[in-house]
């Protein structure tokens, strides 16, 4: 009796690991010819079988996955998960698409550099989401020079990176369109269709516009520092927040624009749509050469947007426009203190120091 229910237990433990085993593919090739254990051959695998829940890198991978061909779309709910981005770079060779999500789909994907992806200004090079999500963390976009590495299309579309590092990159790298607007402005991002969320993400050394954009984004905890060209251009009438990050030493002759409806005749939505719409809240901005943000050129987008609680400190000029709420925000602040002994005639004076200043930058 006790031998059979031994038996018993080692088959249902050979069935759980199975199972298990059953839920995710291994790749442990950095070809890409749709043999076993690449990339190709694992994306192949898991449209076919549903069960398939996991795509997971071997560690001891390392080097360049250079594409032969598009990726096969994503047709399913998978992760993926890389070595690191220090050990696998994922290359297009300028002529190949990446990751392609369809319709219903979620893809979760970490641990990967991209690079030199295909040419298509209307589709996703890298990331290409239509009624679908991606979420990214702690992966590295470098050297990209054809727009547009990540395009968000339509309604129920979302992309959220996380913990990335976008550097040295020559081409718009985010677009939206498509999606509704609710009919009443809400702080809850959900209520709006289309989103682009990167958070605790660093912007250095690129060269073209970075946001091209007509829908709901929110840039949360980033670091946008010496970019050469403009950071975002926001169209549309959804939210843009942009919230506790730091802006140093940027060289575009304007970093923001905002343009939409809300400026047309009869004004759509501006009727429906809250004062901090556009939001920026929390920010530094130092020594970036040119205007931090044009509001919109006129009170019907100013009555959209509120700048509170941020620091300008040296910059070419704060804002163009009256946004409807500006407060907290505070100027040129390095003189925090000024007090005078009172044993003789010493001044002192306490300084503020930006906290993104390195040693080589000290004497800027």
């Amino acid at each position: 009796m006790k031998a059979h229910k031994i038996l018993y237990f080692v088959l249902a433990i050979f069935s759980f690991s199975v199972s298990l085993a059953q839920n995710e593919l291994m790749v442990s090739s950095l070809n890409d010819n749709n043999s076993e254990g690449t990339l190709r051959w694992a994306i192949t695998t898991a449209n076919k079988n549903s069960d398939v829940k996991e795509i997971i890198f071997t560690p001891d991978l390392s080097g360049t996955l250079r594409l032969s061909a598009d990726l096969p779309p994503i047709n399913s709910d998978i992760k993926i998960m890389g070595p690191g981005a220090e050990n696998v770079v994922i290359s297009g060779g300028g002529k190949y698409h990446m990751f392609v999500v369809n319709k219903g789909s979620n893809l979760e994907i970490s641990g990967f550099t991209f690079t030199n992806s295909a040419n298509n200004y209307n589709k996703g090079t890298i990331f290409d989401v239509s009624g679908s999500t991606v979420k990214a963390s702690d992966i590295v976009v470098e050297g990209i020079a054809n727009p547009t590495a990540f395009w968000s299309k339509g309604e129920h579309s979302n992309i959220s990176i996380s913990n990335a590092t976008f550097k040295n990159n020559a081409a718009t790298l985010f677009r939206s369109h498509g999606g509704s607007t609710p009919i009443y402005t809400s702080d809850n991002e959900s209520d709006y269709t289309n989103r682009i969320t990167v958070s605790r993400s660093t912007f250095s050394y690129n060269r073209d516009l970075i946001f091209s954009t007509e829908n709901y984004v929110k840039i949360d905890d980033c670091t946008f520092k010496k970019n050469y060209g403009q950071i975002a251009s926001f169209r549309g009438v959804n939210r843009y927040q942009v919230l506790n990050s730091n802006f140093v030493e940027n060289k575009g002759h304007l970093l923001f624009t905002f343009s939409s409806k809300i400026g047309d005749t009869p004004s759509w939505g501006r009727d429906t749509l809250g004062a901090n719409n556009t939001l920026f809240d929390g920010n530094l901005f130092q020594g970036n050469r040119g205007t931090i943000l044009n509001t919109g050129g006129g009170f019907k987008y100013d009555s959209k947007t509120t700048i509170t609680n941020n620091i300008f400190i040296n910059n070419g000029n704060k804002w163009y426009g009256n946004p409807i709420v500006a407060t907290g925000n505070q100027e040129n602040n390095f003189i925090t203190s000024v007090k005078k002994s009172e044993d003789d005639g010493t001044v002192f004076l306490t300084l503020n120091k930006s906290l993104l200043l390195e040693t080589e930058d000290e004497g800027y």
